[in-house]
Order: C-alpha cells, then structure tokens, then sequence
C-alpha cells in the first residue's frame, strides 16, 4: 500500500518536471513570464531569497555589434563609424 503511494509521487514528480521543461522549451516568452509573475508574488510575500533564485537571468545580447568579439563584429563596426 505504502508502495503504490510513494510510486505516484515519485511518477507525478516526474511528469510535472517534463511539463516545465516542455513549457520552457516550447513557450519560452509565456514562461519568462509565469516565472517573472511567480518571483514578484513571492517578494509581496516576503520569500525575497526564494523570489530572488526565481528570477529569470538577464539574456545578454550576442548578435554582432554588441562587443561580444565572437564573429569579431565590434571591431568592424568601430571600424566604419
């Protein structure tokens, strides 16, 4: 009995970390958002540390002309202006 119980737990576990990462990989916008939403209802709470390791990271921009040096499109730039 106690099997069966802790069986359900461990497969629900399971399924509800493969949805996140599903909507994490297939709505990215819709889940920066809930977790955006998510972090700022545990600060009104008063979860700051909690809220705090919620947070979405800040997406630096790579594209060219940022002066990430990878496709050495910031020395080009600098060079046309």
């Amino acid at each position: 009995m106690i099997y069966a119980v802790i069986q359900a737990v461990i497969i629900t576990a399971i399924v509800a970390f493969c949805a996140v990462q599903m909507l994490r990989r297939m709505m990215p916008k819709l889940s920066h958002d809930l977790q955006v939403k998510g972090a700022n209802a545990l600060n009104r709470v008063g979860m700051t540390g909690m809220a705090q390791k919620l947070e979405p990271a800040v997406a630096k921009d790579d594209g060219c002309g940022s002066g990430c040096g990878s496709c050495k499109g910031c020395a080009l730039s600098e060079l046309k202006r």
